[in-house]
């Protein structure tokens, strides 16, 4: 007896190894994909929403052209001084602010430089879209201009409207070519987020994620190397059930998230990426302990053996994940 519908998952075209680079943009389910990526893979080889977490498709398009840009060039006309005074750019998240225009400048070219370095040796780059509704300013002389977030700024400065497929495809599609492009082995994994946007209604969130869904489909047929990982389907229909949200009953569940990164796993990690991963994984929780007695001679043993793990691990793996050896 089966109590679930199982999703099938597409083809596998990618196969992720101990030494790739991935590049993750989008919403907050892609960043939670992203953190547990990050974790899976060395230091350096995973970059998670360099300009924050992006919710429509403009902003992550926008972000994604900025990143293959050959110089960083920031747009300083998209620089605005916020109500609480820190500088940010309305293609950015609020995480992204500076006290100074300088500031906020160094700051991006900081995370555009880390992103692009990346982007250029992406084995996968992944990207989650969540809703097809997008803020514009409608003051300041940049009416019509979208915007990743509204940073708490008064309402009467923007507009909400409808993005439609038309003006989406074409624009995307370009830059997915120019993406390929720049980075021929590059595959592209696309989802949709599992969030329920309830302040447009059930019915107006169905909408939404059925253009998007759409959109992406349009997108998998029209650039080779574009696949769509069938996240959004795992969450409604697979668990279908609202132990799997949040009590919010709007995001997914920590559970919910684990069940569907075992999925992407599954999917497009190698055999050498599953053990290397599990044994990484393990050392970063360990890393992360807190000592009761940080003096005490039992830390220090642990601290020792900790060690001589960490040592033993990168030499393992140093051939597989292109990294030195530990020198002794």
């Amino acid at each position: 007896m089966q109590f679930t519908t199982p999703v099938d998952m597409p083809p596998q075209h990618l196969l992720l190894q101990p030494a790739s680079h991935a590049v993750c943009i989008g919403s907050c389910f892609a960043a939670h994909m992203g953190e547990r990526l990050a974790e899976s893979l060395p230091a350096g080889h995973v970059v998670v929403n360099p300009t924050g977490t992006l919710y429509n498709p403009v902003s992550l398009l926008r972000t994604l052209q900025w990143l293959m840009q050959p110089a960083c060039g920031v747009d300083e006309a998209r620089l605005f001084r916020a109500a609480d005074g820190q500088w940010r750019h309305w293609d950015c998240a609020s995480l992204l602010s500076a006290p100074t225009p300088e500031g906020l400048e160094a700051l991006l070219h900081e995370r555009w430089t880390e992103a692009h370095r990346v982007l250029l040796q992406a084995d996968v780059v992944a990207l989650t879209l969540s809703t097809d509704h997008v803020f514009t300013l409608v003051a300041d002389g940049a009416e019509g201009v979208p915007v990743a977030n509204c940073h708490k700024e008064p309402q009467s400065r923007f507009a909400e409207r409808v993005l439609t497929i038309d003006e989406m495809l074409t624009p995307w599609r370009t830059a997915l070519l120019t993406l390929r492009s720049l980075v021929p082995a590059v595959r592209v994994v696309m989802t949709l987020s599992p969030y329920r946007y309830a302040k447009h209604g059930m019915h107006g969130n169905a909408l939404s994620k059925a253009q998007l869904l759409l959109l992406i489909d349009a997108l998998t047929h029209a650039v080779d190397g574009v696949d769509y990982f069938p996240a959004y389907e795992i969450v409604l229909d697979e668990l279908r059930d609202y132990r799997f949200y949040a009590p919010d009953m709007l995001h997914p569940s920590e559970q919910a998230v684990d069940y569907v990164w075992e999925r992407f796993k599954n999917w497009c990690f190698s055999a050498d990426l599953q053990r290397y991963a599990a044994e990484r994984v393990a050392l970063l929780r360990a890393e992360a302990h807190r000592p009761l007695h940080p003096g005490s001679e039992a830390h220090r043993r642990f601290a020792e053996a900790l060690a001589q793990k960490q040592a033993a691990f990168r030499a393992r793996w140093a051939a597989a994940t292109g990294e030195p050896p530990p020198t002794t």
